[in-house]
């Protein structure tokens, strides 16, 4: 083929998949403009421990063990916790891929709530503001992420005010809130950053191939874009007029000039968005995954005293070891195999926790006071400080960051997530540890990129739009 037919091709490519994916193109930098501020609906740690009332240790007449015999489930729970969501303590209890509840005072399994319930649950938090419906939800725009599975279905309370509220039927707990202008916003952020579109999420194969193809033809469509643009720019021996463009007509003049100033930036966002689909399974790779599990049921056989001012008890374990977190409206307790309460673990105790699991080998343990180039915070990621740091010494070189105020793992990194953590999260996010630490620069610089990219797309899409009106 010759250079000028290869041209030719290419030119025609660029054209009609610039019509085809400019709009998108344009949406996907607008959207992560706005995402760069607004998070996607969410309840935090925060606001549900807020809305929970304080334990009555007078009401917790049975024991986490009895509560799990109660429900007459095979194998362990993956998870109890204990609070008064619905007025009176009951143990939440995850296993076999759903929650379940177990009245904490006579040890019978709740029924599911009806709306009624539902109701009275929201009216609590409503600021004096009327509940307007309540509709059952089994997936909606915002429950259709996969962490939400365990807990469907849910009645939605919807306020007068704008605000919904998810309650659980099989928790009986508040899992989500939502305002009006989160709903809006995210409209314009995640939903579309992410073609979160309910139907398409639904499908979750379906919807990892239209996000796949659909960046990597904007890939294509960037790189023979800039091919094109360098074969047409001529620096010093210029067009008539002293033009650097062969174009007269302004917008494309501009669509080829702002097209090589944001070449780069374009090519990282969008192979950075394509590598956080693991795309031929780049991102894969064995990892030893360390996590908190419930320690056997039997030796939950004691009935719990709720410390002051809980708000929820949540067992765990870690490395054979008992934990007992004692959440309160402010900070949180610890009890470590029945012994007293703690503010928080010290690093023998992890130490000693982590040695007791087979096959476990500590290269290296420490305290970690900030933030290093794994584990770091964001504006919508926020991490606490200080954790545990401990390094294995198996083959993946596994990293740990454990929090010693609930003994939970907070993080894991290995060797194997290199793609993850500087080829999508750093180039596509600008979390480099530079500018993570300085959050108003990275902002400002996520700005202008932004903004440069935003002119760019419209400068396409204006010429894709008139070559579809000829």
């Amino acid at each position: 083929m010759t250079q000028g037919r290869l041209a030719r091709w290419l030119h025609l490519a660029h054209r009609w998949l610039g019509v085809g994916l400019g709009l998108m193109a344009l949406l996907w930098f607008v959207s992560g403009l706005v995402m760069l501020f607004v998070a996607r609906p969410q309840l935090d740690q925060t606001e549900r421990l807020a809305a929970l009332p304080v334990l009555d240790p007078a009401g917790v007449r049975v024991t986490p063990a009895a509560a799990w015999q109660a429900l007459g489930l095979p194998g362990q729970p993956q998870a109890i916790r204990l609070n008064a969501a619905d007025g009176r303590p009951a143990y939440r209890i995850l296993a076999g891929q759903h929650w379940h509840a177990v009245d904490a005072a006579t040890g019978a399994v709740l029924p599911a709530p009806d709306a009624e319930a539902a109701r009275r649950l929201v009216q609590a938090l409503a600021d004096g503001h009327e509940v307007a419906r309540v509709a059952a939800v089994e997936v909606d725009q915002w429950t259709v992420y996969r962490r939400f599975d365990a807990l469907r279905p849910f009645w939605r309370v919807e306020l007068g005010d704008g605000r919904h509220f998810y309650v659980s039927i099989r928790s009986g707990e508040i899992a989500l809130d939502t305002s009006t202008a989160e709903r809006a916003w995210n409209w314009l952020g995640s939903v579309t950053h992410w073609i979160y579109v309910t139907p398409l999420r639904q499908n979750t194969p379906l919807w990892r191939n239209v996000v796949l193809w659909a960046s990597f033809l904007a890939l294509a469509l960037t790189a023979t874009g800039f091919w094109l643009g360098w074969q047409r720019l001529r620096i010093k021996r210029r067009y008539s007029g002293g033009r650097m463009t062969p174009y007269r007509d302004p917008w494309k003049r501009w669509h080829l000039l702002a097209g090589m100033a944001s070449t780069l930036i374009l090519l990282g966002w969008l192979l950075s968005g394509w590598l956080s689909m693991a795309p031929f399974g780049l991102a894969s790779g064995p990892q030893r995954i360390v996590g908190n599990t419930l320690p056997a049921i039997a030796t939950l056989g004691a009935l719990p005293q709720p410390a002051p001012d809980s708000r929820e008890l949540e067992w765990s374990g870690l490395g054979g070891h008992a934990l007992r977190v004692h959440r309160q409206a402010q900070g949180s307790r610890i009890v470590i195999d029945g012994q007293s309460a703690q503010d928080s673990l010290t690093l023998a105790d992890i130490d000693q926790a982590l040695q007791a699991i087979p096959g476990i080998t500590i290269a290296r343990i420490a305290w970690q006071a900030e933030a290093d180039s794994r584990y770091y915070a964001l504006r919508h990621h926020p991490r606490t400080f200080p954790v545990v740091r401990v390094e294995l010494g198996d083959e993946a070189a596994t990293v740990l960051y454990i929090s010693p105020r609930s003994g939970h793992v907070a993080h894991t990194s290995n060797r194997h997530d290199f793609a993850q953590r500087w080829l999508y999260q750093g180039l596509h996010r600008l979390d480099f540890p530079y500018l993570a630490a300085r959050p108003l620069l990275r902002d400002a610089l996520i700005i202008v990129l932004s903004l440069l990219g935003i002119g760019f797309c419209l400068t396409g899409c204006r010429l894709a739009w008139s070559r579809l009106v000829r």
